[in-house]
């Protein structure tokens, strides 16, 4: 019998479970490379040492789910397409992995009561839910006020014109009018009883039904989804919260938008091949959508086609979501995009807990989260160092500061250190952006504090390729980090080609960091041929040439990780990043009683090359005799570069081959902060071996 290939593109999911695995959930699912032209798989688990059939059956997607428990102990599990197999692979359950089964579909739905509200909330929910949430429905009160006296969007235009810089601005519109200003109205009446919010709510719903599905509230157009995202996002909560607003025709009109949105999102997902390529970010967020749209439809849809709809996500999160995260509680894309895109899905989870007492959010990397944003979202860090969002904070997207990317992961799971620092964010938020859905939370169905285990000074995420070795991340004033990335995702979607790619930061402040930004689109120049590639990484170029951005082959390894309490050390084989050499591996040092960071390349390639070694700064660099100094808020490092082929050539600017806004022809909204690139050159060589010793200091106030 043949073996399947199981070769990954950039989009499809990792083969789980992994040989030898001990799963940490119970069941756990299974899930493999969707193979071409296969159109139906049989799956058959066997107990070992038996052999004893526990499971078969047929599928269409690239993944199996068992219905209910197994017993701990081993298995093995295959998977067969005619005449070939994927081969033998065996995983242990123990018996302290999490309970996981997924309701069914019509198990959630013979949950939903008949009155409104009835997403998320229920009318018995709302007393202590005013108690409780007290503090974030006074600042709800600010957006509320907000949104009064602004209005509500027009009727986008960017669908007739040919300049994609309109459509950017329905985008950023359309965020502040749906998800920020008619999600806070909704809240507002139904916990405060705002009668100006709730008319408000009203008119909007109204309003957007009549904008054309087909058109500028597609989220299959040709220009961008964002406006129809935004929209099928918000309309079904706000719609269920609002509901003894309307009038029956009303209501029969906005069900028959609803449902126009949901035929769009099943098509979508289907065109694409979604389940077997769950790495299509922005896709990512409608199965949640279409969740809601089930729930707040069940009484207007057929029942046969709510019953699709619903098994299509619950089967969708009950297997191979989270793409991007990892069961380190990881987020493969950076800080920034886990801030969002594990909000997205919250208010189907929420709901779904809510009526069942089932929560999704039992997975390992949901419980283990909280520990991602301890060591690379901490209050006060300037910069988030990897992927699309890394520039410094409140400059281009201040809703990343809006929100409280802790929120329900530190409370639910995290330590003490966790749930502190998302108190603090919470407090600190003037008004809420974007993120509403989930900004008044039911009791927890299931609340584990301290799951995530205690905060500690250095953590790998090997799953997802981060490291973070900290001075002490209980304290962020006082704190100098060493942060890295090395991955086995590649570079694609909001992953930039930098793996190997490090940062230096003292009391929060960005001494070594990646430069670029977004710019004013996603995909402008800057962004594409600067921003994400591996030029504004702190990262090496071979004969001028980087990593390759959007391959799933351009990984990294994390060979080696350890922390003796004084010196955390970190070895990274990163030759498939560099398939241009032999091989190519990077060591680094964090001396934590010294507060010294030491980086180490170890270069080889069958041909001389010229190796050129980037380092990025916000802040000016200074040369003081052979060495660089580099000063920033209450920090500053020191470091030289040496090799064995002398110091190089280096070389320093602070300007860009395409700067912000270049090809749009607009000036950007957002304005850069300067950046400073620094560059040592090195004489083509066969072996190279370069070292970078850094010196850090901090002021502390």
């Amino acid at each position: 019998m043949a073996r399947f290939p199981q070769i990954r593109s950039e989009k499809s999911v990792f083969p789980s479970p992994e040989p030898g695995e001990v799963v940490q959930i119970n069941p756990p699912s299974l899930q493999w490379v969707a193979e071409p032209g296969v159109e139906r798989y049989r799956v058959r688990v066997e107990s070992l040492p038996s052999e004893q059939v526990v499971a078969e059956g047929e599928t269409v997607y690239n993944f199996f789910r068992f219905r209910d428990q197994l017993e701990p102990g081993d298995y093995r599990w295959n998977v067969y397409a005619g005449e070939d197999e994927r081969g033998w692979s065996a995983f242990t359950v123990p018996a302290d992995a999490w309970p996981f089964r997924v309701p069914t579909a019509k198990e959630v739905l013979a949950a939903l009561p008949e009155s409104h509200p009835r997403h998320i909330y229920f009318p018995e929910d709302l007393p202590e839910l005013r108690e409780r949430c007290a503090p974030e429905l006074e600042v709800l009160k600010r957006n509320i006020a907000l949104a009064l006296e602004q209005g509500f969007m027009k009727y986008p235009d960017f669908w007739h014109e040919t300049d994609r810089i309109r459509y950017r601005d329905a985008l950023d519109e359309a965020r502040e009018h749906f998800d920020r200003n008619l999600v806070a109205c909704a809240l507002g009446w139904l916990f405060l009883e705002d009668r100006a919010a709730g008319e408000f709510a009203r008119e909007a719903v109204l309003h957007i039904c009549e904008w054309n599905p087909a058109g500028p509230a597609s989220v299959q157009g040709p220009w961008g989804d964002e406006v129809g995202l935004s929209i099928c996002r918000t309309l079904p909560a706000v719609f269920d919260w609002t509901w003894n607003l309307y009038t029956e025709s009303e209501r029969l009109w906005i069900q028959r938008t609803l449902a126009q949105h949901a035929r769009q999102i099943v098509e979508l997902l289907d065109a694409q091949k979604f389940l077997a390529n769950p790495g299509l970010s922005h896709s990512g967020r409608l199965p949640g959508y279409l969740g809601e749209m089930a729930l707040v439809l069940s009484d207007f849809l057929p029942a046969e086609t709510t019953e699709q709809y619903l098994t299509y996500v619950l089967d969708f999160y009950g297997s191979i979501f989270p793409h991007y995260g990892g069961r380190d509680g990881g987020w493969a894309e950076g800080v920034f995009y886990a801030s969002s895109y594990t909000k997205w899905y919250l208010p189907f989870f929420l709901a779904v807990e809510r009526l069942t007492g089932f929560s999704f959010l039992c997975k390992p990397f949901y419980r283990n989260l909280s520990q991602f944003f301890l060591h690379f979202a901490p209050p006060g860090q300037e910069a988030h160092p990897f992927g699309d969002g890394h520039w410094p904070t409140r400059t281009e997207w201040p809703g990343f500061q809006a929100q409280n990317p802790f929120g329900i992961y530190a409370d639910r799971f995290g330590p003490e250190e966790a749930r502190r620092f998302s108190r603090q964010l919470n407090s600190e938020i003037d008004r809420f952006e974007l993120h509403l859905l989930d900004v008044i939370r039911p009791a927890a169905a299931v609340a584990h504090p301290d799951a995530a285990g205690p905060a500690m000074n250095s953590r790998v995420f090997r799953d997802t390729g981060f490291v973070s070795m900290r001075r002490c991340v209980a304290d962020p004033k006082r704190d100098v980090a060493l942060l890295a990335r090395c991955s086995r995702y590649g570079t694609p979607s909001h992953q930039h080609a930098d793996q190997g790619n490090f940062a230096i930061l003292a009391g929060g402040h960005a001494l070594i960091v990646p430069s670029g930004s977004f710019g004013y689109q996603f995909g402008e120049e800057h962004h594409r041929v600067w921003t994400m590639q591996t030029v504004a990484q702190n990262c090496i170029l071979v004969d001028g040439r980087g990593q390759r951005k959007g391959s799933a082959e351009a990984v990294g390894r994390i060979l080696e990780f350890g922390d003796d309490g004084a010196e955390a050390t970190a070895l990274f084989d990163l030759s498939a990043a560099y398939p241009m050499l032999k091989s190519y591996r990077r060591r680094l040092v964090f001396n934590r009683m010294l507060l010294s960071c030491k980086v180490v390349d170890e270069i080889a390639a069958e041909e001389p090359v010229v190796i050129d070694w980037r380092l990025h700064s916000y802040s000016e660099p200074r040369l003081t005799g052979n060495r660089v100094v580099i000063e920033r808020g209450t920090g500053r490092v020191e470091f030289e570069v040496n090799s064995t082929l002398g110091k190089g050539f280096r070389t320093v600017t602070d300007r860009f081959e395409y700067p912000a806004g270049s090809g749009t022809g607009v000036e950007p909204k957002r304005k850069l902060l300067r950046q400073f690139h620094q560059n040592w050159q090195f004489p083509a060589a066969k072996e190279l071996r370069i070292t970078a010793d850094f010196e850090v200091s901090l002021r502390v106030p």
